[in-house]
């Protein structure tokens, strides 16, 4: 039987081949998961409770009390909630601590009915059970970070206008590429979010909202509606107030020179109202 003979330099080349084709797949493969999970960023905003347990309209907020001073890059939060059972029914149920962008694991005070509490960064969750009528108040202070992507905005409006064309996006383009190695493109933002809800879905009513943003003189402030907001100038800071039960949620503060920018990507990024023709 004729002996195979292999060639060094042969078998070299075919090990580079592979290596050279598994780092292009890898390559190609990040530069499709890197924007996708870029897009899922979430904004820098206010501590926010994450009822997980119960029916929303088993609760009500009798008082949310919040006040944040936006300082270079970071956030100094505090959060008081006052949550009350008015189901007339004992309810056993949990709450989860939304607090994203924590300077550190020290970064976050929590107190519980007057008593403090451990904020455990791993499992930020409150076990707890109230009496018809009765109250649990959960007051948290936190200091966060407030610079975000500004690119992840930016890939949701370039996928919803894809979207609304009907076309598909190739599976590796050269921008990506591009994107994965270059430096991320960061900005100064910061959210009021729904603040209490049912799995961060679900609405629970609110009897009273007191908000206090205090930001730089250089940042103003995109609003759901902005009659319901007052602007006050306080030596060389802004600060936006609202007082009220709705319209408060998806409130953003930035510098202002990205406001109009960031105004039109939110736009933008809405998804078109579907033809009165189009099947559902």
């Amino acid at each position: 039987m004729q002996k195979k003979h292999f060639c060094p330099f042969t078998r070299c080349w075919s090990q580079l081949l592979g290596a050279g084709f598994f780092l292009a797949v890898t390559l190609v493969l990040a530069a499709f998961v890197f924007p996708a999970i870029a897009s899922k960023n979430l904004l820098p905003r206010l501590p926010e409770l994450v009822i997980e347990k119960g029916y929303s309209d088993a609760f009500e907020v009798v008082e949310c009390v919040a006040k944040s001073r936006l300082v270079a890059d970071g956030a100094e939060s505090h959060l008081k909630v006052v949550l009350k059972n008015v189901s007339g029914k004992p309810v056993v149920s949990a709450l989860k601590i939304r607090i994203l962008y924590l300077l550190s694991d020290q970064a976050a005070e929590m107190s519980v009915n007057g008593k403090g509490s451990r904020f455990d960064r791993k499992n930020p969750r409150v076990a707890f059970s109230l009496q018809p009528n009765e109250e649990l108040t959960v007051t948290l202070e936190a200091r966060q970070n407030i610079l975000y992507n500004l690119d992840a905005l930016k890939q949701e409006q370039e996928g919803t206008r894809r979207d609304s064309k009907n076309g598909k996006d190739p599976l590796f383009t050269l921008d990506s590429l591009k994107k994965l190695f270059s430096q991320e493109n960061f900005g100064r933002r910061y959210l009021v979010g729904p603040l209490v809800s049912k799995w961060g879905i679900f609405p629970v009513p609110f009897r009273q909202v007191k908000l206090d943003i205090t930001v730089p003189h250089d940042f103003g402030g995109v609003f759901p509606d902005e009659s319901l907001w007052k602007k006050t100038e306080r030596g060389g800071s802004t600060v936006f107030s609202f007082e009220g039960t709705d319209g408060f949620s998806g409130a953003v503060f930035l510098p202002k020179q990205d406001v109009d920018l960031f105004r039109k990507i939110q736009e933008e990024s809405k998804p078109a109202p579907k033809s009165p023709l189009e099947k559902p």
